[in-house]
């Protein structure tokens, strides 16, 4: 089974620490995000594949099969994943290369079935907290029903009632659902009236799409064990908040 690794970007954000690399070449305690996510992959039967954009000869040293998004510098996340489209002829995950997860987490969703999940972690208020002084500056909206679907994704939120957690960066496309997922990227992507709004997408963008297109997107449930280092103060939060630590217990 294939997972696909978001790594187009800059990663801005990183400032100095990212020394004009990819995002996903940020080291935490000598090793690096990617190098780390890779590792954990390997070990759970997964076979990696890299989209790559900004400075993509410097990942060549992963040995890992790559995919070149050509319009990086002008597009976002869901183009990153359009990318990889012919690589989706089986059941599939996909992870952003500024997360790190836990193998355990990796087992859960590989191990997800007929249809698709997102992880999504219900504990994440405290780790919010460690990483802006207000959450609900970054926290975007998760709606569930009561049969653990997925009504409402990605939205800016003026209070945490409304959030019933954070998804991570990390999901799967399986079963017969698979190709309804595909057909639908492709649509969004290759259509004259879209194209430019899909060059530009989140990936929760096309989430919502799908949701009010009757997709049924399910919520695979973890608390913590996970981390995104988006700036130089997610690397404090990722130790104070213990999560590292779990990671690392498996690397």
């Amino acid at each position: 089974m294939k997972i696909i690794i978001l790594a187009a970007g800059k990663g801005t954000r990183l400032g100095k620490l990212n020394n004009n690399k990819p995002k996903c070449l940020l080291k935490i305690d000598g090793s690096s995000l990617i190098e780390r996510n890779i590792y954990f992959f390997k070990k759970a039967n997964l076979e990696p594949i890299i989209v790559t954009g900004f400075k993509k000869e410097k990942l060549n040293f992963l040995n890992v099969p790559t995919v070149y998004n050509h319009e990086f510098e002008t597009s976002n996340m869901l183009w990153s994943l359009y990318a990889a489209k012919e690589h989706m002829h089986e059941d599939f995950l996909v992870c952003y290369s500024d997360i790190l997860v836990n193998i355990n987490q990796i087992i859960q969703l590989k191990n997800f079935k007929n249809g698709i999940g997102l992880l999504i972690d219900r504990d994440w208020l405290e780790y919010w907290k460690l990483r802006f002084s207000n959450p609900l500056e970054d926290a975007e909206s998760l709606k569930l029903s009561q049969d653990g679907q997925i009504i409402d994704i990605g939205q800016k939120e003026k209070s945490l009632s409304n959030i019933q957690g954070q998804y991570i960066g990390f999901f799967k496309i399986s079963g017969k659902k698979r190709l309804s997922f595909i057909k639908q990227l492709k649509d969004y992507c290759e259509n004259n009236n879209t194209r430019d709004t899909a060059k530009k997408a989140y990936l929760t963008d096309f989430f919502q799409l799908l949701i009010k297109n009757k997709f049924k997107i399910k919520a695979v449930f973890t608390n913590g064990g996970w981390v995104e280092i988006d700036n130089p103060f997610d690397i404090m939060a990722a130790h104070k908040s213990g999560r590292l630590k779990i990671i690392e217990q498996g690397f």
